[in-house]
């Protein structure tokens, strides 16, 4: 009977020590984990963004088959909240905060506790995102301090599932991106044999560091004038829209080209545009299908570099690109783009 209730006794020593341990840990807590996704920050950030989302790769749900979640009417965004119920209580997350592509705060609560803070803060580098997920709180609940006691830590009890989030979440990113359609695709680089061509077009003078979006205006405005001009005087099959290069310097930042039209039949330029007549001569090709923009970087490095291995010179500095086909009647990834590199 002494030996039970000294038992007793140590048990109760053990647990008023172990309390007394729970209630003089910290009540702040920050848990920070991170890892680079070979993604760009704008997919990931959807995937966060996204509440609806997280059932994809939230690690709770590999945890928790009982988990039954419900959404608000909008699950993206700020505002976006869910709530749920599971074997372990209810709860509920809702995102607070926003900057596009580069951080996402939300507020998470447990049944009836003070709310935990989460941060991601996604920071791009060229083809790769470093992605950290923060989890803290400045008055942790007594229960939530006796559980991380229990698992040797906050850190310890939090860190893991923050892992493993950021695992799955790479996992579902990797996805998306195997099933995405190309950006862009690149023919081979041949030789061809070219006529004497004429092209007229409207000369423009801008920066080499023009944004896509300022020269998306460029075209825009002068493109469709180019296609008005000869819309009456010329079939479709005469004439071909494109842009003649004849100066990028990266040095100066200076630019200089024509858009307008190659033609097939000899006509007139429109009041405005200048006539460049290109002679007879062997040229290089590359075709690139996809949005205008997109691989064009690439298609000049490949053409490039074909030059230097075949120690071919070029015949001149103007360059040329022809847009074959119509994009509104093709899809984005076949719509193409010829571009032509004059060489002796």
């Amino acid at each position: 009977m002494k030996t039970f209730k000294y038992l007793l006794l140590v048990i109760l020593i053990l647990i008023i020590g172990f309390f007394t341990y729970v209630a003089v840990q910290p009540n702040k807590y920050e848990v920070k984990r991170t890892k680079v996704i070979n993604a760009p920050a704008k997919i990931i950030f959807n995937h966060i963004n996204d509440l609806k989302k997280w059932e994809n790769w939230g690690p709770w749900h590999d945890a928790d088959s009982t988990i039954v979640t419900t959404y608000s009417e909008n699950t993206i965004g700020v505002g976006a909240s869910s709530s749920w119920t599971s074997k372990d209580g209810p709860g509920n997350m809702k995102i607070v905060n926003t900057v596009p592509n580069q951080t996402i705060d939300l507020s998470l609560q447990f049944g009836e506790y003070e709310p935990t803070d989460i941060h991601w803060i996604l920071e791009e580098a060229e083809e790769e995102t470093k992605v950290t997920w923060i989890m803290k709180s400045d008055n942790t609940p007594f229960l939530f301090k006796i559980f991380g006691a229990l698992s040797g830590g906050m850190d310890n009890m939090l860190g893991p599932m923050e892992e493993q989030g950021l695992e799955n979440l790479a996992k579902e990113v990797d996805t998306q991106i195997k099933n995405m359609p190309k950006a862009f695709t690149l023919g081979e680089v041949e030789e061809v044999t070219l006529p004497s061509q004429t092209f007229i077009g409207y000369l423009q003078k801008t920066s080499t560091d023009m944004s896509p979006e300022e020269m998306s205006k460029l075209f825009m405005e002068f493109m469709p004038k180019a296609g008005m001009y000869i819309a009456d005087k010329l079939t479709p099959e005469s004439y071909i829209p494109g842009t003649f290069y004849t100066k990028w310097d990266e040095e100066t930042k200076e630019a200089e080209f024509y858009i307008g039209l190659l033609l097939k039949t000899e006509t007139a330029p429109a009041e405005g545009m200048t006539k460049i007549e290109i002679p007879e001569g062997k040229a290089l090709k590359i075709a690139k299908f996809g949005n205008y923009g997109k691989g064009d970087y690439e298609a000049h490095t490949a053409l490039a570099k074909h030059m230097q291995e075949n120690n071919i010179e070029m015949n001149g500095t103007s360059v040329w690109e022809l847009y074959v086909n119509d994009p509104t009647t093709v899809k984005p990834e076949e719509i193409q783009t010829d571009i032509y590199y004059p060489i002796k």
